[in-house]
């Protein structure tokens, strides 16, 4: 058994629209209740307009993001990582000729001045 509810309001006066009273009690007089009637109406069109509005609204997907989005996204973070990979030595390791050169240059790093030397190794740690 199917049980339906009502919703209660309390007693509406059919001449003004107003709560609390009755037609045969109604305390405003004929042009009074009718302005009060249409002022009644005219909210509650404007409100069920509104709510049929929001109802029938179709829901407004997301549009994807433009190509143009996309690529200022991936330089953005093309640039994040180049950033933090600028500050960071490389990570190839000397090959043996390297090795072995700087070998000799520390060997005899007492017969080369100071800043032949220098560029030397500047020269040998700083390949890109």
């Amino acid at each position: 058994m199917e049980v339906t509810t009502r919703t209660v309001s309390r007693n509406r006066c059919s001449c003004c629209r107003q709560e609390g009273h009755n037609r045969t009690r109604c305390p405003h007089d004929a042009a009074e209740a009718t302005s009060l009637r249409d002022a009644y109406n005219r909210e509650r069109r404007e409100f069920h307009r509104a709510l049929v509005a929001r109802a029938l609204r179709p829901q407004q997907p997301v549009p994807p993001p433009s190509l143009y989005d996309q690529v200022v996204d991936m330089q953005r973070r093309l640039r994040a990582l180049t950033d933090d990979a600028g500050s960071v030595a490389p990570t190839a390791s000397p090959t043996v000729r390297e090795v072995k050169i700087q070998e000799i240059l520390f060997d005899h790093c007492q017969e080369i001045s100071d800043g032949l030397y220098k560029e030397l190794m500047d020269a040998l740690v700083l390949r890109g």
